[in-house]
């Protein structure tokens, strides 16, 4: 059987944990956002947002569903890498004796780590929907967010152990972790931003866009900082971005950065301290291209880690 229904089928189930694992992120981000201003109450009281109750519901049901597509799609990862080594059709991802093995490696370890970060925020979130569902204004329990990084960062770990990074030194799978953090917590927190904009006043929507561009700047520059040292890291010289396949799908992604650095820099300077003035349209519209991006800088990701490689890692 040929090797490319395998890698097609494994970049798919990569979009989809790729996927889940930015929404998850940014709309955990959202929500400390969200939470930080109501925070200050006496010891011991959950913190209220401000928001109406059918905006929280949708982004509960987005990192609940987030949680349950990431697991199956890393399950359904593993069992892709099982067929590919086992080279017995469909049948053979589910060989027992070849699950075990591959268990012991780094891609069973990065698989497990995943899940368990999915599954974890999974459990945690579920507890607050069934509130959302019996109550009118339930607060946002702290532990929530405690469980939610948690499940984060056992999904960053499990990343920096799989793919190119895994050949390479362990602070180059410390700039992958952090550089797959900081990318979750911008373009996966467009979609929440949107939804708001959408549903709520523009007077309950300002500060958060505020607070979201305020950290904007820490997050644009260590997610730069970060993809270039794990760029030169990758490539053994810059040429290589126009000589190789890696090298040229790689210069796409970058300029499809640029392109959503610049529509982030239009949202920040211009179209956020207009929100309450103007309205909330041209900022949703903003938003929508920036999702646009987002999505086509994951497909490429899932290309780059499933169908070529450095060259120099390749060979």
């Amino acid at each position: 059987m040929s090797d490319w229904p395998w890698q097609l089928a494994s970049a798919l189930s990569k979009l989809l944990v790729y996927g889940s694992f930015v929404s998850l992120t940014g709309a955990l981000f959202v929500l400390c956002l969200g939470a930080g201003p109501c925070a200050r109450k006496p010891p011991g009281s959950s913190p209220h947002i401000l928001w109406s109750v059918a905006a929280r519901r949708r982004i509960s049901l987005l990192m609940l569903c987030s949680s349950g597509v990431g697991f199956l799609a890393m399950l359904l990862f593993f069992l892709l890498q099982v067929g590919q080594v086992n080279q017995n059709g469909v049948k053979g991802m589910l060989d027992p004796f070849m699950m075990q093995l591959l268990a012991q490696t780094p891609v069973g370890s990065g698989t497990f780590l995943r899940m368990a970060g999915f599954a974890l925020i999974g459990l945690g979130v579920a507890g607050h929907w069934r509130r959302l569902r019996q109550e009118a204004n339930p607060p946002l329990p702290g532990m929530i967010l405690g469980i939610g990084m948690l499940g984060v960062l056992l999904c960053c770990m499990g990343f920096s152990m799989l793919g190119h990074v895994a050949d390479l030194s362990l602070s180059a799978r410390v700039l992958l972790a952090l550089h797959v953090l900081v990318a979750g917590l911008w373009i996966g927190a467009l979609y929440p931003l949107y939804t708001l904009c959408r549903t709520e006043p523009a007077a309950a929507v300002f500060p958060l866009m505020q607070r979201f561009g305020q950290w904007g700047w820490g997050i644009t520059l260590t997610l730069v900082g970060a993809g270039v040292l794990l760029l030169n890291s990758l490539l053994v010289s810059p040429g290589e971005l126009w000589t190789s396949s890696y090298g040229q799908l790689f210069s796409v992604k970058i300029a499809l950065l640029l392109c959503l650095l610049g529509l982030a820099a239009l949202n920040k300077f211009h179209l956020v301290p207009a929100l309450q003035a103007a309205g909330a349209g041209r900022l949703q519209r903003s938003i929508r291209g920036e999702m646009l991006l987002a999505a086509l800088i994951l497909l490429l990701t899932a290309l780059l880690s499933t169908v070529t490689g450095p060259v120099h890692l390749m060979n």
